[in-house]
């Protein structure tokens, strides 16, 4: 019995920095994908992101993921971005990726794309994430 018990405590012990709610001071942490990506110059393409993080945040940053069909291949892009304001407000970024295989984005159809943004809260040493996705975009004509 005590053996359950202590077992039960630990258990519950590790999972405490994990709960919900542990990043109070993170709650302003948002990110939001734009309706129209656009081509920047052959392959690379654009993708309107609009973020925001607390005044006070370290070390920010928004990564993406884009996806597209493109016949029987699938193209994928990465993008990254960790020079970021963060006041409190709203702010607007283009977020460029460039296709990580052989194959080129496609005008003519849309992408799926997944983005997460972090910080963290250096008066606590928390930090946290928010992400949106997956999300269908078109590209402006």
């Amino acid at each position: 019995m005590l053996r359950t018990i202590g077992t039960a405590l630990l258990l519950a012990g590790a999972a405490l920095p994990v709960m919900p709610g542990t990043a109070h001071a993170m709650d302003d942490l948002v990110v939001y994908i734009g309706s129209k990506g656009q081509f920047i110059h052959g392959a690379l393409i654009g993708i309107p992101i609009v973020y925001s993080c607390p005044q006070g945040a370290t070390s920010p940053a928004i990564s993406m993921q884009a996806s597209q069909a493109s016949g029987k291949d699938v193209v994928e892009g990465l993008g990254f971005e960790d020079v970021l304001e963060c006041d409190g407000e709203p702010k607007e970024t283009m977020m460029l990726v460039l296709p990580s295989n052989k194959e080129h984005f496609r005008r003519s159809r849309e992408v799926v794309v997944d983005v997460n943004i972090s910080a963290c809260d250096g008066a606590t040493a928390t930090c946290a994430e928010a992400a949106v996705g997956p999300v269908l975009l078109s590209f402006k004509r």
